[in-house]
């Protein structure tokens, strides 16, 4: 049976880069271009969980039959799921620790708080709350970092499937810290080869190798990582890289061969085009320049970066350099797990360098630009044919100040713009994923 979903359509479209939303002008309120999609009144056919058409209501109801479902959102907007490259889904209880630095926010309250996830029924109990509400703000891909022990990370990746949800996970490595955390590294790399094994591929689940930072690991430890991935190559790496300048100090310190902090995960061929790292706000041009060429994939946290006072990414330079950037929550340092809230902080923290973020970049950086970056864009991203249905109902009436904003909008752009800038939690009517309403 066929589900046909009517409403206002946005979405990019499959060739939309970066640079072509750049050279775009925007001159029309509702309309249809090659960079992206907006039907005024639209609709998307569903079949097993797939995308088979997306097209003007009035041509989709052409070819309907008796069997086949109608769900009426007119007056609301469809859009991609938000797609979150970084979090954490162990820090629910620490979101709005009060006054630290980031060293110091780790060894006060996120490391206490990760310890705790020794217990199954509390790492079931969060972890469950915790994909609910992603599904409540409208998030339907994530790139999470799981407990260090196996049984926490298996019970978010059961989670996971049973909501049929596609996520990147991986236990987090630590081997040095935090007594209550650190493992031995071949026992790290036991539970992380008994993860991958058992999650890997399986239906939309990919397993992460995730050392924590330099600082949580040994040598030792990162050249364990590195014989994995020549293991394990089709796999994803998630890590932080320069988020904090004592950080970026202590690192240095530690590994005093290295020439910066990258290089630090360079030496263990570690930097690969499927390395996500966590908030580079601190990178000389040599690493931009390295960071580009190896094909990393830079998950850019604005929220977390203003509530622990790290500072202001340089998204005019990893724009210019064509860097694949997405934006991502950081949940818990982030304390908000909406991608609208995200963008807006992106927004924000851009004009700290001069610099103005364009709507649709915005909006590419949260969908079709990391399902791009991720190597998932022949599934995710758009509202295209034959592209997995996971999408996202929002409704601007359900914030009135917003509806009444959106009465004077003048163009494509600054319609979007006012839905980031006043948007949250509250837009987000329903989630589907792989077809399926999850909220």
């Amino acid at each position: 049976m066929k589900t046909i979903y009517r409403a206002s359509i946005f979405t990019f479209n499959k060739n939309t880069t970066l640079q072509s939303i750049l050279s775009y002008k925007v001159d029309s309120l509702f309309v249809n271009a090659n960079v992206f999609l907006f039907l005024r009144d639209g609709a998307i056919v569903v079949e097993n969980g797939i995308i088979t058409e997306v097209d003007d209501f009035y041509k989709v109801q052409l070819h309907t039959s008796e069997s086949d479902k109608l769900v009426d959102y007119s007056g609301k907007i469809i859009m991609p799921g938000f797609i979150d490259t970084h979090m954490h889904t162990t820090q629910t209880k620490a979101v709005g620790a009060y006054g630290e630095k980031l060293l110091e926010w780790l060894d006060n309250y996120i490391f206490p708080s990760e310890a705790s996830f020794n217990s199954n029924s509390l790492a079931y109990k969060e972890s469950d709350m915790l994909f609910k509400e992603l599904f409540k703000h409208g998030t339907t891909t994530v790139c999470g970092y799981a407990p260090c022990a196996y049984d926490g990370t298996d019970i978010a990746f059961e989670l996971a499937y049973s909501y049929n949800m596609r996520v990147i996970l991986g236990n987090t490595i630590m081997t040095n810290g935090n007594k209550d955390l650190i493992t031995d590294p071949k026992t790290s790399m036991k539970i992380s080869e008994k993860l991958c094994e058992k999650w890997h591929n399986k239906r939309r689940l990919s397993y992460a190798l995730t050392p924590r930072f330099a600082l949580s690991c040994t040598g030792e430890t990162l050249n364990l990582c590195k014989e994995f991935l020549q293991t394990y190559k089709d796999i994803y790496i998630q890590t932080h890289l320069s988020e904090n300048l004592n950080e970026i100090k202590d690192t240095l310190a530690t590994y005093p061969d290295a020439s910066d902090y990258l290089n630090v995960y360079e030496k263990y061929s570690l930097i690969t085009d499927k390395t996500i790292l966590g908030h580079c706000l601190h990178l000389s041009g040599s690493e931009w320049d390295r960071i580009q060429k190896q094909g990393a994939i830079i998950a850019n946290c604005p929220t977390s970066n203003n509530y622990l006072g790290n500072g202001h990414f340089d998204y005019k330079t990893a724009i210019k350099k064509n860097i694949k950037l997405t934006l991502a929550t950081d949940w818990a340092a982030g304390n908000t797990l909406s991608l609208l809230r995200v963008m807006d902080d992106a927004y924000k923290a851009a004009l700290f360098n001069s610099y103005k973020l364009e709507t649709l970049v915005l909006l590419f950086c949260s969908t079709l630009g990391s399902a791009k970056a991720l190597g998932l864009d022949d599934k995710i991203g758009s509202l295209e044919k034959n592209k997995e249905a996971d999408f996202i109902v929002l409704d601007p009436q359900k914030n009135s100040l917003l509806s009444y904003r959106l009465e004077y909008t003048y163009n494509i752009q600054d319609h979007l713009f006012s839905i980031i800038s006043l948007g949250d939690d509250r837009l987000i009517d329903a989630t589907y994923i792989y077809g399926r309403q999850v909220y």
